[in-house]
């Protein structure tokens, strides 16, 4: 299957470089589109500082991952209702994102309710740190 346009999702946390390579790798041999985005599940509203911060962040990211990225978003609210409505907005067929094999991931872990929200295919990379 070849696909369109990808987004991936970040945590900005020193993981977020697993996910971007897996991600960019497969927008190469595919020839598509890549967008990242962040969605920050810990607050209820950002400072326009912190929401800069933030977009700074994902903004290098996307500079050092050696592939044209064609839109960054930083959003504010539940993982899997925001990144669905990228999905249809921007007319994702594929959404990577990571997982930590940790503890507190096995009990409270987001990748069910995205897999249902999401309509888009859905490849998980599993984090190892």
């Amino acid at each position: 299957m070849s696909y369109q346009h990808i987004l991936v999702a970040v945590d900005l946390s020193q993981s977020s470089k697993d996910v971007i390579d897996k991600a960019v790798s497969l927008a190469k041999d595919a020839k598509c589109k890549l967008s990242f985005a962040h969605v920050n599940v810990d607050r209820v509203a950002l400072t326009p500082k912190e929401k800069q911060a933030l977009e700074q962040e994902l903004q290098t990211l996307a500079e050092q991952c050696g592939y044209p990225i064609t839109d960054t978003l930083v959003v504010i609210g539940d993982l899997h209702i925001k990144l669905s409505g990228i999905v249809k907005k921007m007319d994702i067929d594929l959404v990577v994102c990571g997982h930590h094999h940790k503890l507190f991931s096995r009990i409270f872990s987001s990748i069910p309710k995205l897999a249902n929200a999401v309509e888009a295919d859905l490849l998980v990379v599993y984090l190892n740190q």
